[in-house]
C-alpha cells in the first residue's frame, strides 16, 4: 500500500524543498498537498467597524474577497502540484481556509486524510531562523500524534542512509518501526550516543589520571563496560531495524555534548537522507515537550528530521 502523505505547502522555498524531498524519500507515494488560506472576515466583524455600510454591499464585497483568497490559494497549490508531479508524487490539492491556527488545521486535515506522515518545511538555516523554526511547524511537532518530517530549505543530497537515534526506549523502538514502514529496504545506521563517566566528570578524570597504574587500569576497564553496553544497545537497535525491513547496522558514539550534536555530525559524515528520532510521548506535558534530542535536531540539523511519537 502506497504511503499516504500530507504536505503543508505555502509556496515558500522551504515548502518546495519539502515536496522535492518527499518525492526523493517516498517515490510513488500518494496523498494531499494542503494549502491553507486566511478566512475572509464575517459581516459582523466588518460592520462593527463600519456600521454605516449597507449590509448587502458588505456581504457582496466579502464574498468577492473570499473568492479572491481561494483563487490565490489555488494558484499556489497548482505550483506545488507541478513540483510534486516532477518529484514522482501523486497528490491531490486541497485549499482550505484556516480553522483556528494553521497547525490545528494541518493536524485536523491529517486526521481526516488518515495520513501516514505529515511533512512541512522549516524557515531555513542560521541561528535565528532555526531557533524559531516557524510557529506552524513547531506547533505541529509538539502536538501531532502522527510522524512529522521537517525539511530544511536546503536539505542537500538524500541518497544516503536513514540515521536512527536509538537508546532502547519506547520512543526509539517506535522510530525504528515507523522508519521500516515508510522506508522499507533502505540502508539505515542505528546510533546510540553514550556518555563516559570517566571523561566528563571530575572524579572520573581524577581517577584516570591517578599516578597508580592499578587505578588507571581500573578506570580503563570501567569505561570499557560503558562502551560495551552502548555497543550492545546499538546492535539491539540494528537487529530491530533489520526485522522492520531496513538494511541496518549499529554504531555507538561517545559524546560529552549531549546527543543531538553528535547525531547531526554523524548524519553529515554519512550523508544521511534523514535523521529519525523518537519524542517523549502523548498527552499533557509530554505532548508539549519534544525532548532534548528531537528538539535539538529539528532546530539545528541541516538534514531532514523525522520525529516519531511512541505508539499506543
Amino acid at each position: 500500500m502506497a504511503t499516504r502523505l500530507l504536505i503543508a505547502y505555502d509556496g515558500s522555498t522551504a515548502a518546495e524543498a519539502a515536496v522535492v524531498t518527499a518525492g526523493r524519500l517516498f517515490a510513488g507515494a500518494r496523498g494531499c498537498l494542503l494549502t491553507i488560506i486566511e478566512p475572509a472576515p464575517g459581516p459582523a466583524q466588518v460592520q462593527a467597524f463600519a456600521f454605516t455600510l449597507d449590509p448587502e454591499i458588505v456581504q457582496r464585497e466579502l464574498e468577492a474577497l473570499a473568492r479572491e483568497l481561494m483563487d490565490d490559494g489555488r494558484d499556489i497549490a497548482a505550483r506545488g502540484l507541478e513540483i510534486a508531479e516532477t518529484a514522482g508524487l501523486t497528490l491531490e490539492s486541497h485549499v482550505t481556509p484556516r480553522q483556528g491556527s494553521e497547525s490545528q488545521t494541518i493536524l485536523s486535515e491529517a486526521d481526516t486524510a488518515d495520513a501516514d506522515l505529515i511533512i512541512c518545511g522549516s524557515r531555513g538555516r542560521g541561528a535565528v531562523a532555526r531557533s524559531l523554526l516557524g510557529s506552524t511547524s513547531t506547533s505541529v511537532l509538539h502536538h501531532a500524534t502522527r510522524p512529522v518530517l521537517v525539511v530544511p530549505a536546503d536539505p542537500g543530497a538524500i541518497d544516503g542512509p536513514a540515521l536512527i537515534a536509538y537508546d532502547g526506549s519506547a520512543g526509539a523502538r517506535a522510530a525504528i518501526a515507523v522508519t521500516g514502514r515508510l522506508l522499507r529496504g533502505r540502508r539505515a545506521t542505528i546510533v546510540n550516543v553514550w556518555n563516559s563517566p570517566m571523561r566528563h566528570t571530575l572524579s572520573g578524570r581524577a581517577l584516570a589520571g591517578a599516578p597508580l597504574g592499578e587505578l588507571r587500569e581500573f578506570s580503563a576497564d570501567y569505561e570499557q563496560v560503558f562502551a560495551d553496553a552502548a555497543a550492545s544497545v546499538a546492535q539491539e537497535g540494528a537487529a530491530l531495524a533489520r526485522e522492520a525491513g531496513l538494511d541496518a547496522s549499529g554504531e555507538a558514539i561517545e559524546s560529552g555534548s549531549g546527543a543531538w550534536r553528535p547525531l547531526a555530525a554523524v548524519a553529515s559524515d554519512h550523508h544521511a537522507a534523514v535523521i529519525v528520532a523518537g519524542s517523549r510521548g502523548y498527552g499533557g506535558l509530554a505532548s508539549t515537550i519534544l525532548g532534548s534530542v528531537s528538539s535539538g535536531l529539528v532546530h539545528n540539523a541541516e538534514t531532514p528530521v523525522l520525529v516519531v511519537r511512541p505508539e499506543n
